[in-house]
């Protein structure tokens, strides 16, 4: 088999697929496989990745390309690392050149799927064997036999087992929440101390390279849990009763809204439980898999040790060790999410106390996108009109008797493309017809606001469409004509328009050329 070097940058995607579909053609990797790399890595999202523990080799892109090989990667693929790291479609190639390379040297049968496994280990960069076992079998290859959805495009699903050893499985017992167990070494005695904080982290990588990584001695890191990339499974590596190592900092009230100030310089390894979470800080979103799953455990821990639920308790590693992490990251939905952990443990899910947890940006909540509104809401309206606020494409994360979003169903859910808003948006296919997404608010009063709106940004995307801003009666009060070719993973103002007090409308018109796609994420708004 050829293996072909490309001089230069790749050509931008024309869908979401075509970098994988282009790499393929170019390199013999089977586009399945690609594919199920990239889910299993980074769940399709373009990533940056940072260090979350000792050593760590981070990943770059949509393929989690590490630090130890991209190098190389970009090299057999004619690329600058720059390029490789930051651009999907030259991430894409590098990753599938470094296959390729690593697959004409072990003389497998391209054509094969089964026989990528120790290709697809070796690309893991897992040293622990059952880590590597699993990585292969039930992330990578579970991906290539379910097939995987990219915008306009899904592969089809292939039983090729995977020519590599299966895993153990066998030395276990169930933790909470039916977690799998497997023992960390890396622990110690909390010396009599309590239980006062849950504390969220990413791992900046797969599922099993971070369980594996934690199980490692010479790791000298853990974690209580960890949570995989659909919340399907879940391990515990340390008993909650225990000291795990998940956070190199000590207590100090002053990142915590001056509270419980007494316990200043307490190490926090020894009051709080660890809950790591497959993924990368510089995500957008999370999968609302991901976030039920650990809502459950953290709902749990909660309740065994009688902890708050509410932004003091429950927070980010990045909020308490802000000089050298920021994970789980912006994308991680707190409002929504510590609403999640109330409704678990039996609560309303209506959110008490304040405080941010180190988070700024959206506020999204599990399920995907989705549902419909009705436009004649009636009822007081908790819509805090003085302020900013956004209205999501997921109803689930927002008040629907203030403001929520109403399709028709022309539109259809996606999480294909990177960049998006939450747990995803909208898509629907650009025709002569308006049909549009509405994205309701009331206001008690008329009002001037500043519009936004967030899309994920492709060439299949329509190069001018319309928004509009209509009041309850239908009545314009402001458009704008958009290209969603660019501008995507931002707000992009709309302009300043004012409605009247009652129910209104930011509206995405689908009628434009034909042959593209509209993409409804969200919409914020400002008073002006």
């Amino acid at each position: 088999m050829l293996f072909l070097l490309s001089a230069c940058t790749p050509e931008p995607d024309a869908t979401p697929a075509n970098a994988f579909l282009a790499a393929e053609v170019e390199t013999g990797v089977p586009v399945e496989l690609l594919l199920a790399i990239a889910k299993a890595e980074t769940g399709l999202q373009d990533v940056q990745g940072v260090a979350e523990f000792p050593d760590q080799d981070v990943g770059y892109g949509v393929m989690g390309l590490r630090q130890g090989v991209i190098d190389h990667a970009a090299n057999l693929a004619g690329l600058e690392v720059e390029v490789v790291k930051r651009d999907r479609a030259a991430n894409v190639l590098a990753a599938a050149h470094l296959l390729a390379y690593w697959g004409q040297l072990e003389g497998i049968d391209t054509n094969d799927l089964g026989e990528w496994a120790n290709t697809v280990a070796r690309y893991s960069g897992i040293h622990d064997d059952e880590g590597k076992r699993e990585y292969v079998w039930y992330e990578v290859y579970e991906h290539v036999l379910r097939g995987v959805d990219v915008e306009g495009y899904r592969t089809e699903g292939h039983d090729d087992a995977p020519n590599y050893a299966p895993p153990a499985r066998t030395a276990q017992r169930t933790g909470d929440t039916g977690a799998i167990w497997t023992a960390s070494p890396n622990y110690n005695s909390r010396g009599g101390a309590g239980v006062d904080y849950v504390i969220i982290h990413a791992c900046e990588g797969s599922y099993s390279g971070c369980w594996s990584w934690l199980a490692n001695s010479s790791s000298g890191v853990s974690s209580h849990y960890v949570v995989n990339t659909d919340g399907s499974e879940v391990r515990q590596l340390v008993d909650e009763d225990n000291r795990a190592w998940h956070i190199s900092a000590s207590y100090d009230c002053a990142y915590n809204a001056s509270s419980d100030c007494g316990i200043n310089g307490t190490s926090m390894n020894t009051i709080s439980v660890g809950i790591e979470h497959a993924g990368y800080t510089s995500q957008t979103s999370w999968d609302p898999g991901l976030l039920a799953s650990s809502a459950e455990i953290a709902c749990g821990v909660t309740q065994r040790h009688g902890i708050p639920i509410d932004s003091y308790h429950i927070v980010s590693h990045g909020q308490l060790q802000p000089w050298n992490r920021s994970d789980p990251g912006t994308g991680w939905p707190w409002t929504s999410y510590l609403d999640q952990v109330r409704v678990a443990c039996g609560g309303s899910g209506s959110s008490s106390g304040s405080g941010s947890s180190g988070s700024s940006g959206s506020s999204g909540s599990s399920g995907s996108s989705g549902g419909s509104g009705s436009s004649g809401s009636s009822g007081s309206s908790s819509l805090p009109t003085a302020t900013s606020f956004v209205i999501d494409s997921n109803n689930s994360a927002n008040d629907t008797s203030a403001y929520f979003v109403d399709i028709s169903d022309e539109w259809w859910s996606s999480t294909s493309a990177s960049g998006y808003y939450n747990t995803g948006y909208w898509v629907a296919p650009t025709e002569s017809v308006s049909d549009p997404a509405r994205f309701w608010f009331q206001t008690d009063a008329d009002r001037c606001y500043t519009v936004e709106a967030w899309w994920t940004s492709g060439s299949d995307r329509a190069p001018s469409i319309t928004w509009l801003g209509y009041d309850e009666e239908g009545g314009e009060v402001g458009r704008a004509t958009v290209n969603q070719q660019s501008g995507g993973k931002q707000w992009n103002k709309l302009g300043s328009w004012t409605f009247p007090a009652g129910w209104n409308q930011v509206a995405l018109s689908r009628w434009t050329t034909s042959g593209k796609y509209a993409i409804a994420d969200a919409v914020r708004l400002t008073p002006c």
